[in-house]
């Protein structure tokens, strides 16, 4: 009797073992890779378009991240991220794919929830001070409305994708520093300084809203761009574009590749 109760208490260990060994398998192997997020995730700026109805690129950072650490580490691999797409959009629009096989996600959003560009044209077209209201507009809303629509985005996304590494990047400072002497036309330094604080402050909410999610991990962008925002003699980022104004401030095919190895960097 006692041989068997042993039998049966080895036989369970066993089993317990077993899931366990087989869950941590699992996220192991999880080797999809999905790309999600706004137009800065889409590629828009960088390359040609491959989507019109989301404006995707061929040159996004995705793409440049995945070559550099090679395809044939992946499973399946998409990018999902949509030009104008909010934190809402992304989390009701773009989580279709996500599953337990999915070992990776990017992410880049927030700027849309709170109108971020639409301060910028007001800053480009307008006075000093109609910039400041409108740029102000847009740090209250990132500060009072974006942790809790970063907070419903990334719950969903663990839920759909449990096992993912999951890498959060930040806006960079767009545009050159007020101290600089450059020619930037009608965004004045003081412009400038606004524009560039409301970078700051977007990129920190998003940190906030990281920090102790398991598994999510900010990359922060602004150091490596700083000295190559627009306007700037070597810019890794768009100036204003008459031509192709949604291109105007978004990252250019330098920026897409200095986003991909920064986030290389983190990943390995």
């Amino acid at each position: 009797m006692r041989r068997w109760i042993k039998a049966l208490a080895v036989a369970g260990a066993s089993a317990t073992a077993v899931v366990a060994t087989m869950s941590t398998a699992q996220a192991a192997t999880a080797r999809d890779y999905e790309a999600i997020g706004d137009s800065y995730a889409s590629g828009l700026g960088s390359g040609n378009v491959v989507d019109s109805a989301c404006l995707r690129t061929d040159a996004s950072y995705s793409h440049f991240w995945l070559n550099r650490k090679g395809r044939a580490s992946f499973g399946s691999v998409a990018n999902r991220a949509c030009s104008g797409a909010t934190t809402a959009a992304v989390r009701t629009r773009q989580l279709g794919d996500l599953d337990a096989n999915t070992g990776w996600v990017t992410i880049s959003a927030g700027g849309n929830d709170v109108g971020f560009t639409s301060a910028i044209s007001t800053c480009v077209i307008s006075s000093e001070a109609a910039c400041t209201t409108a740029v102000q507009s847009a740090i209250t809303k990132a500060n009072t409305q974006l942790p809790a629509s970063f907070s419903q985005l990334f719950t969903s996304v663990r839920a759909k994708a449990p096992n993912a590494r999951v890498y959060v990047l930040g806006y960079p400072r767009l545009l050159a520093a007020a101290t600089s002497t450059v020619n930037c036309g009608t965004l004045t330094p003081a412009k400038r300084a606004v524009i560039n604080h409301a970078a700051d402050v977007l990129a920190d909410v998003t940190r906030n809203s990281t920090t102790g999610r398991t598994g999510f991990t900010f990359v922060d962008s602004r150091a490596r761009f700083a000295g190559h925002e627009a306007c700037t003699a070597t810019p890794w980022m768009q100036g204003l574009r008459m031509d192709e104004p949604a291109k105007s401030f978004h990252p250019n095919v330098s920026g897409h590749k200095q986003y991909a190895d920064l986030l290389f960097s983190v990943t390995g």
